[in-house]
């Protein structure tokens, strides 16, 4: 049984993941903006503008395609210190969390972000779980992120193993991971730089849990025929 597991788990998802930096899209701007905790105004022309006030986690927006917005060069925004703290003319706020999951979500197309909102690289073997599930009525979302939230906000595990675990594309969990990754709501378990060091540790996670459940299953066994 356990060579079996083995096996099974030594098994590639796919081809290795094509990765983007958020440096090239707006979201390499809302992270920066972010870090530096001052308050921007970010306009891409001809195509609305955004109001972000770090300190109070809120933005402002106004744009009619956020898609576009999104997945367009960071070359082509034009930011502007504010020295104010309010946006009021721009509608309603919104937490900046949700900002920065859209952000990293469009500009994903199925690729993988490079680095997490700590700055941290990220890697497919990485074991990770979600600390908490994003506000998905007002946010975008796949057809399997509601799947892929419930399953790492339970069980922690490794990006590579979640398409394999839930049986959809890892394009699409690459894609929610990114999000998830850039509102800040990953927690990193295990961060392994090795493919060979990290499959071992997940592999031993795997069967730790499956010993677990036997042993639970066994003890419920006993309990009955008592």
């Amino acid at each position: 049984m356990s060579q079996m597991l083995s096996e099974t788990l030594q098994r590639p998802v796919g081809g290795d993941p094509v990765y983007f930096s958020p440096k090239g899209y707006f979201v390499g701007i809302a992270k920066d903006v972010v870090a530096s905790q001052s308050n921007m105004r970010i306009e891409l022309p001809g195509n609305g503008t955004v109001v972000m006030l770090p300190g109070r986690h809120e933005y402002y927006a106004s744009v009619p395609n956020m898609v576009e917005f999104c997945q367009t060069s960071a070359k082509d925004f034009k930011k502007t210190p504010l020295k104010n703290d309010t946006a009021d003319d721009f509608g309603r706020a919104r937490h900046i969390g949700e900002l920065l999951w859209q952000a990293a979500f469009h500009a994903s197309q199925g690729r993988l972000i490079e680095s997490a909102s700590n700055g941290e690289a990220v890697h497919i073997y990485d074991v990770i779980r979600f600390t908490s599930w994003p506000n998905l009525t007002r946010l975008p979302k796949t057809a399997n992120t509601m799947r892929i939230c419930a399953l790492l906000t339970r069980h922690p595990s490794s990006i590579m193993l979640v398409s394999r675990k839930l049986g959809i594309e890892s394009e699409e969990v690459f894609q929610v991971y990114s999000a998830a990754c850039s509102s800040g709501i990953v927690n990193v378990i295990s961060n392994h730089m090795g493919r060979a060091d990290t499959q071992a540790g997940v592999e031993d996670v795997e069967i730790e849990h499956g010993q677990e459940h036997g042993l639970l299953h066994s003890l419920f066994a006993k309990i009955s025929g008592l």
